[in-house]
C-alpha cells in the first residue's frame, strides 16, 4: 500500500471537508484512487502503490479488515498475504511486530478495536495532528486538513542545519510523529497514542568475537532469506565504493539473488569507477545513472518543476525542491517489475560512525559532534544556539526515557539509529514506498539492539563490517574500495592513522569545524537550480520570510541554501493558513550566543 489517511469522527460529526482536503492532497501528489473504509468513529482512505492497482487490503466476513502500508514482510510474504498473516497473529498481548520484518504501518480492525501499528523500529513514519483527529503516512495530507500550521525557529533550524527535524516533530508544530514502539488506537473522542518504553543498551557485549560475528550473520541471514523467499531476483540495489552497499550485495549473492545493480555519479566519479571494476570482474550488468545530467530545464520552466518536486517530496526532504527532479524518475525505476529496492541506510552502525573514542559522553558532546553543522553568523538574532541545543537535548531525553548526564558508549551507538537514522531515512522511506517496496535491512530493531553493543574496538576503521563482507562473499571483499584499500584483510596503517586524527579531536572542538568552512568557502558559482534566475522562477519577488531567521548573503553551503529556499516555498504554499513564529522575545533570558 502506498499511503493512507485516517480521520477520527465523533458520533454524528461531519468530516467531509477534512476528508476532501486530505484526498485532494493525495490526488495532487499523483496517487492512484483510494479505497474508502468507514467505521463508526473513523474514515479511512488507503492508497495502492503507484505501480499497483489495488492496496494491500483484506476485508473479513465478520466486518474486520487489515491493510499494510509501506513494506511488510511476514511469514516470507508481502502485500495482502503478509497483512492477513499479521492480522491472524495480532493480539495486544503478543507482539506480532517481533515476527515481522520491514518498515510499515498496519491498520486493522479486530476484536472491536481499530488500530494503527507501525513497525518496531519506527522506520515508516506515521504523522498525526496535535489534536489527534487525523493520522497519515503523508505530512502534506495532514497539513492540508488543518486550519492553521506554524513554522517555528527550532523546526526551521533543524531542517536547514541537519536536513531533517529530529525526534517526534516536523517542520510544522501542529504535526507530530508517532513515537517509536507506539500504537495509535481510534478512541471514542480522539486518536490515542499508546507508547511503551524502549530498552536502551548500557553495557558492551561480553561475547567473544567469533560468537558475535555469528550472531550478526544470523540476523542478516534471517532478513535476506526472507527477501529471497518473497522476491527472488526482483531486487534492486546500489553499489558504490563504501561498506554498506557492498555488504548488501554480498548478502544478496550469499542467498542466491541476482539483483539489478546501479551506481549514481558522472563519468570519472570514484564510485562509478569502483562499481564498474567490480561489475566487470564479476560479470554482472551495471546501470550508471548521472542524475545531474538526466534532466535540464530553462529558468522559465522551473516554476512548474519546483511544484512537482514539492509534491513528490511530500513538502520537504533533505535535498530540498531546487533540483532537476531526476530522483522522482529514479524512485519509480528502482521498483519496476514489482521489485524491492534495498537501501544501505544505517549500515554505519557496524562501524564507529561517530568517530568517537570509546568512553561515555554527555548529550551535549554528542550534539557538538554531529548536530553542529551550522554557523551562527548565518542567522539573525532570532536564533540562539543554546536554545537550539537545549531543545535537541530534550528530544534525546524523551527518546531514552529521561535526561541522563552521561551516555554509555552502547547508547551512543543506539542513538545513531533511533535518533539520526529514523529521522533521516524514515522521511525518504515513506516517499519511496509510495512507488513500490523498499527495504532498509540495517534499520531493523533486532539489528540495532545487537549492533549497538558490539565493542567499539572491533568497529574501528571499518574492520567489523569488512569482516561481515568477507564472511558473506570473500570475492566481493577482495575488490578495492573508496577508502583506498580492499575489505579482505585488516585495515592498513595509513587508514588507521587517518581515522585517529578524527577520533582524537574532542567534541567541543568539532562544533567549530563547520563554521570555519562556511567562512572561508565562497563558491564561484551556485549549482544550476540555485542560481538567481531559477530562484526567481520558483519564488517570484525573492525570499521574503526566511530572511527573518537567516542572512542568505552569509550562507555559502548550497545544501543549506536549498533548504532555506524550500521552507520559503512551503510557506507560500500555505499562505493564509500559516503562522511563522521566529519571535524569541517570550523566551526568558534568551540571547544570541556569539560565534
Amino acid at each position: 500500500m502506498g499511503g493512507f489517511v485516517l480521520l477520527h469522527r465523533a458520533p454524528g460529526e461531519d468530516r467531509s471537508l477534512a476528508q476532501a482536503a486530505a484526498l485532494a492532497a493525495f490526488a495532487r501528489m499523483g496517487m492512484p484512487a483510494p479505497r474508502i473504509v468507514q467505521g463508526a468513529d473513523f474514515l479511512l482512505a488507503v492508497y495502492p502503490k503507484r505501480q499497483a492497482s489495488e492496496p494491500a487490503f483484506q476485508q473479513f466476513s465478520n466486518g474486520d479488515f487489515v491493510c499494510a502500508c509501506g513494506t511488510l514482510i511476514y511469514d516470507d510474504m508481502v502485500g495482502t498475504p503478509a497483512a492477513a498473516g499479521f492480522y491472524r497473529d495480532y493480539s495486544r498481548q503478543y507482539s506480532t511486530r517481533d515476527k515481522a520484518l520491514g518498515h510499515y504501518a498496519v491498520i486493522l480492525h479486530k476484536d472491536g478495536e481499530t488500530e494503527i501499528v507501525p513497525d518496531g523500529f519506527g522506520g515508516f513514519l506515521v504523522f498525526y495532528d496535535e489534536a489527534r483527529r487525523v493520522a497519515s503516512s503523508s505530512f502534506l495530507a495532514i497539513a492540508s486538513v488543518l486550519d492553521r500550521v506554524t513554522l517555528g525557529t527550532q523546526g526551521a533550524c533543524e531542517y536547514v542545519f541537519n536536513g531533517v527535524v529530529s525526534g517526534n516533530a516536523t517542520v510544522f508544530e501542529e504535526i507530530l510523529l508517532a513515537p517509536v514502539n507506539a500504537t495509535i488506537a481510534v478512541g471514542k473522542e480522539r486518536l490515542e497514542i499508546h507508547t511503551q518504553p524502549l530498552p536502551t543498551p548500557a553495557i558492551v557485549s561480553g561475547e567473544p568475537f567469533e560468537a558475535t560475528v555469528g550472531q550478526s550473520m544470523q540476523l542478516l541471514d534471517r532478513y535476506f532469506a526472507a527477501v529471497a523467499a518473497s522476491f527472488g531476483d526482483r531486487v534492486t540495489c546500489a553499489l558504490s565504493g563504501g561498506y554498506d552497499s557492498r555488504l548488501i550485495l554480498a548478502l544478496l549473492r550469499r542467498h542466491g539473488i541476482n539483483p539489478r545493480i546501479y551506481v549514481y555519479g558522472p563519468p570519472g566519479d570514484k564510485d562509478v569507477m569502483l562499481a564498474r571494476t567490480i561489475a566487470e570482474g564479476e560479470g554482472f550488468a551495471l546501470e550508471i545513472v548521472d542524475k545531474d545530467k538526466q534532466l535540464a530545464f530553462p529558468p522559465e520552466e522551473f516554476g512548474a518543476v519546483a511544484y512537482e518536486n514539492f509534491l513528490a517530496s511530500d513538502g520537504y526532504t533533505w535535498s530540498g525542491i531546487f533540483t532537476n527532479g531526476a530522483e522522482r524518475a529514479q524512485r519509480a525505476s528502482r521498483v519496476n517489475g514489482n521489485a524491492i529496492a534495498l537501501n544501505g541506510g544505517g549500515g554505519e552502525i557496524w562501524r564507529n560512525f561517530f568517530y568517537l573514542l570509546d568512553r561515555t559522553y554527555t548529550p551535549r558532546e554528542i550534539l557538538w559532534s554531529f548536530y553542529s553543522q551550522f554557523d551562527p553568523e548565518t542567522c539573525t538574532d532570532a536564533f540562539a544556539q543554546e536554545d537550539y541545543f537545549r531543545k535537541l537535548e530534550d528530544k534525546l531525553a524523551t527518546l531514552i526515557g529521561g535526561g541522563k548526564p552521561s551516555l554509555p558508549r552502547p547508547l551512543v551507538e543506539w542513538l545513531y539509529h533511533y535518533f539520526r537514522c529514523r529521522a533521516w531515512d524514515g522521511r525518504i522511506n515513506n516517499i519511496n514506498n509510495t512507488f513500490g517496496f523498499v527495504a532498509l535491512p540495517f534499520l531493523e530493531r533486532p539489528v540495532t539492539e545487537h549492533a549497538s553493543t558490539i565493542p567499539i574496538a572491533w568497529k574501528n576503521h571499518g574492520a567489523y563490517e569488512a569482516e561481515l563482507i568477507r564472511r558473506a562473499d570473500p570475492r566481493l571483499a577482495s575488490y578495492p574500495s573508496g577508502y583506498g584499500h580492499d575489505f579482505s584483510g585488516p585495515p592498513p596503517l595509513a587508514r588507521r592513522l587517518t581515522d585517529y586524527a578524527t577520533y582524537l579531536r574532542p567534541p567541543w572542538l568539532r562544533r567549530f569545524a563547520y563554521r570555519v568552512k562556511n567562512r572561508v568557502r565562497r563558491p564561484a558559482e551556485w549549482p544550476d537550480y540555485l542560481q538567481q534566475k531559477y530562484r526567481d522562477a520558483a519564488l517570484p519577488g525573492g525570499v521574503q520570510t526566511m530572511t527573518e531567521l537567516f542572512q542568505l548573503d552569509r550562507v555559502t553551503d548550497p545544501a543549506q541554501t536549498a533548504r532555506i529556499l524550500t521552507l520559503e516555498y512551503l510557506i507560500r504554499q500555505f499562505e493564509g493558513r500559516i503562522r511563522v513564529d521566529f519571535d524569541r522575545s517570550a523566551i526568558p533570558g534568551s540571547k544570541k550566543c556569539a560565534a
